[in-house]
């Protein structure tokens, strides 16, 4: 079994119009509901890949009840921290002739400290039932930036292998000091972290800094670029001939990285869970609507996939 932790997740509405204009009623030609977190989607995925998942979250309001709502559809077993912060919800309408977009949010929440001692009581009780933890998602500034540390040591205490997702350079700072055994990271997050670069075999060097530092993997998911899974011994590049469709969604990451976990929990060999990972991005979908996708979207797509090794 697994726990994803996903601290605070948002959801997205998403009008396409055909041209937006002042005081006139708009008729939406498309549209999509998203959830924002890849703790959430990483969780569906493991239950596509036969994979018990246990998600850990924080939530309040409307926004929190449907994603519960989501997770008891895709059967994947939640133990949910309900609060009075309402979940944070996104509005975005899409111009689709002047190709612009439009974006209204809710205010912050400001959850805190009494949130994420919920959540540490939540994990000690599960996490004596798993092989391995995954934390994803943004810390909010409200609360300590050390509270990933303090979940990997409830972690370490019972020999579970943890696997972090983050793009916010303090916690990641306090997440190396205790050793994670795999990091993930999306362009969007190398680009918060400034080691983003056009070139991959830079991107690898520049990821090689983790390795030195007892990470066992480094994987980056590049979109339509593929992606790198690193080792000490080994710096992979799988990419495929399959295209992403939805090119800017929590989705794909989130199901890269719940692929990710399931291939170090059951200890598959580098160049295998690095198709798994590529592939079940690809297949991955991203509104609400639709189930995420199915094993056999994920199994048709690894026999397209290409690995090389990268020279060092």
């Amino acid at each position: 079994m697994i726990i994803t932790v996903a601290p605070f997740p948002a959801i997205e509405y998403i009008y396409g119009v055909e041209a937006l204009a002042a005081d006139e009623e708009q008729t939406a030609r498309h549209v999509s509901l998203n959830i924002l977190s890849k703790g959430i989607y990483s969780a569906q995925m493991m239950k596509v890949l036969q994979e018990e998942p246990i998600l850990i979250s924080s939530m309040g309001g409307f926004a929190g009840k449907y994603i519960k709502h989501y997770l008891d559809k895709s059967k994947v077993k939640a133990d949910i921290v309900w609060t009075d912060y309402e979940t944070p919800q996104y509005v975005k309408i899409v111009d689709e002739h002047f190709m612009n977009n439009y974006t209204i949010k809710t205010e912050p929440t400001i959850p805190g400290e009494k949130e994420s001692n919920l959540m540490t009581q939540k994990i000690r009780a599960h996490i004596k039932k798993v092989s391995t933890l995954v934390l994803a998602g943004a810390v909010p500034e409200s609360m300590q930036k050390t509270v990933y540390k303090e979940w990997m040591e409830e972690a370490k205490a019972h020999n579970v292998k943890v696997v972090v997702s983050t793009g916010q350079k303090d916690v990641l700072e306090v997440v190396m000091q205790q050793k994670p055994y795999a990091l993930m990271f999306t362009e969007e997050q190398l680009n918060q972290l400034g080691l983003m670069s056009i070139q991959i075999e830079e991107i690898a060097e520049r990821m090689s800094v983790y390795l030195k530092q007892s990470v066992h993997y480094v994987c980056v998911y590049l979109k339509q670029r593929g992606a790198l899974v690193l080792s000490k011994n080994k710096y992979c590049r799988v990419e495929s001939i399959f295209q992403l469709v939805h090119k800017d969604n929590a989705a794909a990451s989130g199901a890269f990285l719940g692929a990710l976990a399931v291939g170090i929990n059951r200890k598959y060999e580098q160049e295998k869970f690095a198709k798994i990972c590529l592939a079940a991005s690809l297949a991955a979908n991203d509104n609400v609507n639709h189930r995420i996708c199915i094993k056999k979207d994920i199994d048709c797509r690894i026999k397209k996939m290409k690995v090389r090794e990268l020279e060092r």
